[in-house]
């Protein structure tokens, strides 16, 4: 039986973070790992659709501003290529880095034998701590036909491009679906179970977001479910609650998703879980105190999104070497749909503030008629700025550009760092970019 001071369960961007805080502190730490190294940020989330995004930006780009009637159109199979290097060349580089700070790695399965051993491959394995990293998977769907619905996973690493999709839900993910494939010319059919998209953003800038998706071909169908699919020779038949029919060429999940938990023997260790992920407290502690959890699997109360489970994981790597443990306390949050354009926010949000108006002012500040938005024909651009009545600081941002993300992480540090007018224009920052335009924003 091998023995280390940490095993960590799942070897994605939340288990890395601990492992590697750990390892920096003197622990004999392992990690385990399934299926990828890097998860499904790595393999089947943020990396792949970034790379695509950077294709369908390029695309929107050259046509906004070469001013010639002749798009080159996407080629997706290179681009698929292309993507497929990069996914590669970031898993082995994770892989990597695991082994370079001196971590031991495991490839399979792992089981819990009791709370301080656990199986992989035949191997038993004891450790003073174990930390949870196993991620999550899509809601398993349930309608006649249902068994033809690809996850999101999937989009973002096809191959080729379906001509015709459909796309279930209306959050962050599957704004960025919609976008990349509306841009690369797919006919794209977004339905939502509700009349709800983008639960948390301003209603005005989605509704901006949604008109300029639509203007580009996208169809949204809300406050209706796909009840049935059926195999034609022209394709999948959709049949809808409402009693809507058309013929797509495939359906794609992005309803959320369910904790990797049920294959590890939690109930031998004494770990509590159910749909929502692993039960922990505020020092992300289970029900059995040598194990915790981070990231997707974790039923912390917080957004399960790749920065916030990194974060969780440097904090119990940290928090495994300290004298005193406090609660984890999280920073500003901050997040971005990686639409075309997008949208995001930091700090309170214009919801959070509308429903609170006698301790917030919301000020919307027009960005189109700007030297940076006027470049990239960026014509409805706009800002709206979350301020505390009674020390007049600006506490949230929320932001709709096409790059709304490099302005909303800028105002993101003056919002943390609460600096005054005076200190941030005192900051000599490059011409004309971005950045300078908190100028004329901070005043």
């Amino acid at each position: 039986m091998t023995t280390f001071d940490l095993i960590v369960i799942g070897g994605g961007v939340g288990g890395a973070g601990v492992a590697i805080k750990a390892s920096s502190h003197g622990q004999k730490v392992a990690v385990i790992e399934q299926r990828d190294w890097g998860g499904t940020t790595v393999n089947r989330g943020s990396t792949p659709k970034k790379v695509l995004l950077s294709a369908a930006e390029a695309h929107r780009q050259f046509q906004s501003t070469a001013f010639t009637d002749v798009v080159p159109a996407i080629n997706w199979p290179k681009l698929a290529a292309y993507r497929d290097s990069v996914v590669a060349q970031t898993q082995a580089r994770f892989k990597a880095r695991f082994q370079q700070n001196g971590i031991t790695t495991y490839e399979g399965h792992a089981e819990f034998v009791d709370a301080h051993t656990i199986t992989v491959n035949g191997d038993r394995l004891t450790a003073t701590k174990f930390v949870l990293a196993t991620g999550a998977h899509p809601y398993e769907l349930t309608f006649p036909g249902s068994q033809m619905v690809q996850h999101s996973g999937a989009f973002f690493r096809s191959e080729q491009l379906p001509p015709r999709l459909v796309i279930l839900g209306a959050g962050i993910i599957a704004f960025a679906m919609a976008s990349i494939a509306s841009e690369a010319g797919a006919k794209v059919t977004l339905v939502q179970h509700d009349d709800m998209a983008l639960r948390g953003y301003d209603s005005e800038l989605v509704a901006l977001l949604i008109a300029a998706l639509e203007q580009h071909g996208v169809e949204f169908r809300f406050s209706t479910e796909v009840t049935q699919l059926v195999t034609t020779d022209q394709g999948l038949q959709v049949s809808t609650q409402t009693g809507s029919q058309w013929v797509t060429d495939a359906v794609y999940t992005a309803l959320g998703r369910t904790a990797n938990v049920s294959e590890l023997q939690l109930e031998r260790a004494g770990v509590r879980f159910d749909h929502r992920g692993v039960k922990v407290d505020n020092q992300l502690q289970t029900t059995q105190p040598n194990i915790y959890a981070v990231g997707d699997c974790a039923a912390a109360g917080v957004p399960k999104l790749a920065n916030y489970a990194i974060y969780q994981g440097k904090y119990l790597g940290d928090s495994f070497h300290a004298a005193t443990v406090f609660p984890i306390k999280y920073p500003l949050q901050v997040t971005a749909v990686f639409s075309l354009p997008r949208l995001a926010q930091a700090g309170v949000t214009v919801v959070q503030a509308q429903a609170q108006p006698e301790m917030y002012q919301v000020k919307t500040v027009t960005l189109a008629h700007w030297l940076n938005y006027q470049r990239e024909h960026d014509d409805q651009a706009r800002l709206k700025l979350i301020i505390n009545r009674q020390n007049q600081l600006v506490v949230g941002a929320e932001a709709y550009s096409y790059t709304a993300d490099d302005l909303i992480n800028y105002l993101a540090i003056l919002i943390q760092r609460q600096l005054s007018v005076r200190q941030v224009h005192d900051l000599f920052l490059a011409y004309p970019s971005t950045a300078t335009d908190l100028y004329g924003i901070w005043v």
